[in-house]
């Protein structure tokens, strides 16, 4: 074969000229590095405040210390002959305490439906007591308090779908030390505590905190109870904890027909229970807490707090003072009551146990079969709490006389029922102690955390608006060199001083966060002040104030203002809802009023205008007519917020309305083209039509009419069917729409037009036969909406996920929320405000509207822990969490997705991004400065009233709220809203730049 030589470089394509990069690419590439050092700025700033609250939360909400000491027999003879040799104890989750006793002429379906508990106590071997928790009701706590006989503080609460096994002295701890054999079955928040005593081969636990599974943990109780009871000789204490009852009340509430059906089945449980109870065995029946009206419990209304027990024995008899203490009328509000915690020192004396070292119960007289018995457990009692208060520093020197009269004065007066009150004001006495010392506050950690937030709040408004916003991104990464480095050498300094100063009660992890803060306020203010002086600052926010203040503005400022000030009177803030509807209903008004009188505008723009406004305030006025009452507004409020038939109705019709209303709004700046039709004409109604049915579905399995025999429905087939549509609606509102999104077009339309003129004899352009030259010409239609329209879909994808976890009237407010937004922007737009301080604060107060309007209010039983399960059957992370944390601050995060849209609503594509980037910067961190301010005056105010009566029912969960809205609302707003932003900027600027 003949070779044939090739010569390469004939065929090698001549060396290119490096081209200078176009003024477009110059542009984007300054975007994204001024994009990134905002990021990374606003993440400084956000762990400033998580630093702030979490010492502020160290400080204030402060858990006890346990004493380690575990009581023994040998100790003073403190313990007696076991009165039972075996127990059954079951715990009828949230048994309210007018659940068991006789209501005449009540048709309520939780009343007269439980009758056996009092029909038991008639006689002489059972007692049927009012049964009193301690707050907060949530059932850890109230496990702890029930075995323990100590108090739970409320930091406690927050554990409550976290356990860690207890480890300080209980009488299952007692059982086990003496090789006694613990069954159980039931909720699995015993589990968590106390596995280590538990017999392996007899414990059957079931998953607690599926509260729309009515049946499995009754049922599962039910399966191991009676073949356990027929074989007594493999245990000696068998306790089984129904969850039905609370799981109703948190589902549908204490008024749904599920109520009674769920109460007949414990009565007759508990029937069968006796038929089989052996006469040498202990039966203890109780509820852990109540439920109030809505069905749900964790605060301290009286509906919370009281629940029942029952003790009842087939041979031994009970010692019943005078029957006027077993009153039940006015639904029992002259019962005999007594304090869960006394359940401690009673089954620790009846089963022969010593006293839990920390107990601070009193054992129920009626437990015992006389009045010498009773006396004997009352001075074991108070000797074993004398034991505890000498060991306890602060406690140990009072009380001493009272104690020691008391104990000189038992032995003549061994039959004396008086006695009884006597040692019994000695245990009330030291609780109350108790109560004030763990009440105690760390006034150092809440002083830097409070000071810590001080510091936040300055970065804020100085960041904000007090250096000239083009020049912001230029200082952007002198901000994060200088942070870093300064933030570095705190960390280093004060690792430095704790190892040579080891301060006390200051870890090193604390010496590390103060370290670091200090650090990022040197390294915060040290580029501001190289860069300008002092005075030139001020300067700067004196004229921001003179080109930017107005009447608005004012209004802005008197409205953080009384937020802030509304924290200092517990009825303001009870009444917080009415307050920001207050807000935003004169705002509304002062838009028409501004509306009406300004002159600029044409006939038809007013009128539109004007329109707007009067359909913001109508909004907010329905929004403000959804209420969920608190226990403190009662009885000057009536619920509104609940689930019905036309609420259902409602949403179907929504799945329509609110396509049609957003289509509308997209008209009016001839933005619905594109990615508009399809987002909202097709998307928003797909998905809105399938979380109406989810709804529907839910409806018609709770219903009593489609449960009937005659339209029942398979339940199996309706789960499945809610569960395959939440999770589809879930992942398409979150995941499928915003990747669609993220790489999806702008909502705009290139239309060419054809025009004819006559012939111009100089004109070389071709003509027809008619003598008419054609011309083409191009326009972009949404050009004057490019970023708000595409974005708003962004918008629309996360609305779509918060209408889905929120119950029914919940979604419809959300709808107004979504309305009011756009209604906002055109006012916004034809008054000018873009760049005014009211208008982030107008969309923090309605994210606080619509938090109201959704069912929650600054209270832990408002929480809506039920809507976790919507999308899994267990608790399953981060899906479980995910759908309460939507649910919870759904309102929240649409606010803070949409403050963007105040900068980009309407405007044309600028030739200055970053200007614009600057702006959406300035309205998000004021809007961030604004939750800062109202979580600052909270925390300032909770420590104010530390001492305040109502401290922990309506300040500290107050303060909460706060808490939990800074650190939520911040990581939002970094990942989310921002995301959002750049990605519109920097396509409008790669498709429009120049």
């Amino acid at each position: 074969m003949e070779e044939i030589d090739y010569d390469l470089k004939k065929f090698r394509a001549p060396p290119r000229t490096p081209q200078p990069p176009t003024r477009s690419k110059i542009r984007q590439q300054k975007l994204k590095y001024a994009f990134i050092g905002y990021i990374v700025v606003l993440v400084f700033l956000a762990i400033t405040q998580f630093i702030g609250v979490g010492f502020f939360t160290r400080g204030f909400l402060l858990s006890r210390d346990v004493l380690p000491n575990i009581a023994t027999c040998d100790e003073f003879g403190s313990c007696v002959p076991p009165r039972f040799n075996k127990t059954v104890i079951l715990v009828i989750d949230a048994l309210r305490f007018d659940f068991t006793i006789p209501v005449d002429g009540s048709a309520e379906p939780y009343h007269n439906n439980f009758p056996l508990l009092y029909d038991l106590a008639q006689k002489d071997n059972g007692v049927l007591l009012k049964f009193v928790a301690d707050p907060p009701t949530t059932t850890l706590q109230r496990l702890k308090g029930l075995t323990t006989g100590s108090l739970p503080t409320i930091i406690d609460a927050g554990s409550n779908f976290d356990g860690d096994a207890i480890d300080e002295d209980n009488w299952l701890l007692q059982l086990h030390k003496i090789n006694k054999t613990i069954a159980f079955m039931g909720d699995d928040t015993w589990t968590a505590l106390f596995s280590a005593y538990f017999d392996p081969s007899l414990n059957f636990p079931y998953d607690s905190l599926n509260v729309w599974d009515l049946h499995t943990v009754d049922n599962g109780v039910v399966d191991h109870v009676f073949p356990l009871m027929e074989a007594p000789q493999t245990w000696d204490m068998l306790i089984g904890h129904f969850l039905g009852v609370d799981h109703v009340g948190h589902r549908y509430g204490p008024r749904h027909f599920s109520m009674k059906e769920k109460l007949n089945q414990m009565n007759d449980v508990i029937g069968k229970v006796v038929d089989n109870l052996d006469e040498d065995t202990l039966l203890i029946v109780f509820g852990d807490h109540g439920m109030d009206y809505t069905g749900n419990h964790g605060g301290d209304s009286p509906d919370e707090l009281e629940s029942a027990i029952l003790l009842y024995s087939k041979k031994q008899k009970f010692f019943k003072k005078d029957k006027s203490f077993y009153d039940i009328t006015n639904k029992g509000a002259g019962y005999r009551q007594v304090n869960q915690i006394d359940l401690v020192p009673t089954i620790s004396l009846l089963l022969g146990l010593p006293i839990p070292f920390n107990n601070l119960g009193y054992p129920i007289d009626e437990a015992f079969a006389n009045v010498k018995e009773a006396l004997r457990a009352g001075k074991l009692t108070i000797e074993q709490i004398k034991r505890f208060r000498d060991l306890t520093p602060s406690l140990s020197e009072s009380l001493l006389d009272q104690y020691e009269s008391l104990i000189s004065s038992y032995e003549s007066r061994t039959n004396d029922l008086s006695f009884i009150e006597q040692m019994k004001r000695y245990q009330y006495e030291s609780l109350d102690q108790c109560k004030t010392l763990w009440a105690r506050f760390d006034l150092r950690f809440i002083g830097i955390g409070i000071g810590i937030l001080f510091l936040s709040l300055t970065f804020m408004i100085t960041y904000a608006r007090s250096i000239p916003a083009v020049r912001v991104s230029t200082l952007s990464f002198e901000f994060i060199g200088s942070v870093v480095a300064m933030s570095i050498i705190g960390v280093v300094l004060s690792f430095s001083i704790y190892i040579v100063l080891k301060p006390g009660d200051f870890t090193l992890k604390i010496c590390l966060c103060i370290g670091a803060v200090l650090g990022m306020v040197v390294g915060f203010w040290a580029p501001i002040m190289d860069r300008f002086s002092v005075e030139f600052i001020w300067h700067q926010t004196i004229d921001f104030f003179q080109f930017n203040f107005n009447s608005w503005s004012f209004m802005g400022i008197v409205y953080v203002a009384l937020h802030c000030l509304m924290f200092a009177s517990n009825s303001y803030v009870v009444w917080e809802d009415k307050m920001v509807s207050f807000f935003l209903l004169s705002f509304g008004a002062s838009c028409v009023y501004a509306l009406s009188v300004k002159t600029n505008l044409s006939k038809e723009a007013k009128i539109l205008g004007i329109s707007h406004a009067v359909t913001f305030l109508v909004l907010t006025r329905c929004a403000s007519m959804i209420t969920a009452c608190r226990e403190e507004q009662r009885p000057y409020c009536e619920a509104s917020f609940v689930s019905s038939w036309w609420s259902i109705a409602v949403l179907h019709l929504l799945t329509y309305l609110l396509p049609a209303f957003i289509k509308s709004f997209y008209k009016l700046s001839d933005s619905y083209y594109s990615a508009a039709p399809l987002w909202i004409g097709t998307g928003l109604k797909f998905l809105l039509f399938m979380n109406a049915m989810y709804w529907t579905f839910e409806y018609v399995q709770n219903n009593e009419f489609f449960n009937t025999a005659r339209f029942k429905i398979s339940e199996p087939l309706l789960k499945s069917l809610k569960l395959a549509i939440a999770r589809l609606v879930l992942f398409i509102s979150l995941v499928l729409a915003n990747f669609s999104w993220s790489r999806g077009p702008l909502c705009v339309k290139l239309e060419l037009v054809e025009t004819k003129k006559e012939d111009d004899e100089e004109d070389d352009s071709s003509s027809d036969s008619d003598g008419m030259t054609t011309q083409k010409s191009a326009s972009i239609l949404g050009y004057g909406n490019v970023y708000g329209s595409s974005y708003f879909l962004l918008v629309l994808n996360f609305t779509v996920a918060v209408m889905l976890t929120t119950k029914p009237i919940g979604a419809i407010s959300i709808s107004m929320l979504i309305i009011q937004i756009l209604s906002l922007l055109e006012i916004i737009d034809e008054l000018g405000l873009r760049k005014n301080l009211v208008t982030p604060i107008v969309f923090g107060l309605l994210g606080y509207q619509h938090f109201f309007s959704t069912g929650h209010q600054a209270t832990i039983p408002s929480i809506q822990w039920e809507l976790g399960f919507m999308t899994t059957e267990t608790i399953v992370f981060p899906f479980t969490h995910l759908n309460i944390i939507l649910n919870s601050f759904g309102s929240f995060f649409l606010v803070a997705l949409a403050v963007p849209l105040i900068t980009i609503w309407k405007i044309v594509p600028s030739p200055k991004p970053i200007t614009v980037l600057s702006q959406i910067i300035t309205n998000i961190t004021t809007l961030s400065t604004y939750l800062l301010f109202t979580g600052l005056s909270s925390s300032i105010f909770a420590a104010h009233f530390r001492r305040h009566l109502m401290v922990w029912k309506i300040f500290a969960p107050r303060f909460m709220l706060s808490a939990m809205l800074i650190v939520s609302i911040n990581i939002f707003m970094i990942v989310i809203t921002l995301w959002g932003s750049g990605r519109v900027l920097k396509q409008v600027n790669r498709i429009f730049g120049k």
